[in-house]
């Protein structure tokens, strides 16, 4: 069987506040992007790849030119309306934009699969990659593992969980982010890079809506959560398949922080 893959690649090159919440500069930022797109040719030459950018304001012609190049679609976002009023509010309130990214994260992705579903592109793919930008594939990624009928149907990511599965209790003595008890998550899912079957399309909007509106709330009423503990309580666990290793270089923007997980 011939498997297509298709890699969402979200990207925020225009950083917001770069001088508050990066230790990138922009231009840094890009070639970092062009990094992400180059590792996904290398390990998956045949894949498709939508970059969509999520910056407060255009980029440069220049970045867009290029990148158009290097991607088979690409998209931008920041003329969306709920991206707008998203960063309207994080620019009254610069201190929100910590777990904002993750609203930002959520809304982009969503806005993405949107358009695939309204357009009909890229149909006829067998499995969507989720991949932040300016993180890159490395030497334990392998595409062949993703070939695989045993797959259909599931997601492939990296989790966590929070739970004794025999006592059906919290782990509290393991849980390194105090976040996770005070909201009473169960888990967390790695969202660097994950993936789910075709079949899963629509599931996969309805669990991201979800995630959104959760999020939405957990910042206006109490100091925010993140897409990662969000996204584990609405996908459905059955059909969670775990990886350990994702063979993912994570390069971290707002902390000293690169490795691989």
């Amino acid at each position: 069987m011939d498997y297509k893959f298709l890699f969402l690649v979200g990207s925020s090159i225009e950083h917001f506040v770069e001088e508050h919440f990066s230790r990138y500069t922009m231009e840094q930022r890009f070639f970092q992007t062009l990094d992400t797109i180059e590792s996904i040719r290398t390990k998956v030459p045949n894949a498709y790849i939508c970059l969509f950018e999520c910056s407060h304001r255009p980029i440069s012609d220049e970045y867009k030119t290029i990148l158009l190049e290097k991607v088979d679609l690409f998209l931008e976002f920041y003329d969306e309306p709920g991206i707008k009023i998203l960063y309207e509010n994080f620019s009254k309130k610069q201190e929100l934009i910590t777990f904002g990214k993750s609203l930002l994260e959520t809304r982009g992705i969503l806005n993405c699969l949107y358009l695939l579903k309204e357009k009909q592109i890229f149909t006829d793919v067998n499995r969507i990659f989720k991949l932040t930008g300016r993180y890159t594939l490395n030497e334990d990624f392998h595409i062949q593992d993703y070939e695989s009928k045993l797959l259909e149907n599931y997601y492939v990511a990296k989790t966590y969980t929070y739970l004794d599965e025999e006592k059906k209790i919290m782990k509290i003595d393991d849980l390194e982010n105090i976040y996770a008890y005070l909201y009473h998550a169960e888990g967390m899912v790695v969202t660097g890079l994950w993936s789910f079957d075709r079949m899963l399309f629509s599931e996969t909007i309805e669990a991201l809506e979800r995630s959104f509106v959760y999020l939405e709330k957990m910042i206006q009423y109490t100091t925010g959560n993140d897409i990662e503990h969000a996204l584990y309580r609405f996908l459905d666990k059955k059909k969670i398949i775990h990886t350990p290793n994702l063979g993912l270089n994570v390069n971290k923007g707002m902390e000293t922080a690169n490795y691989s997980i």
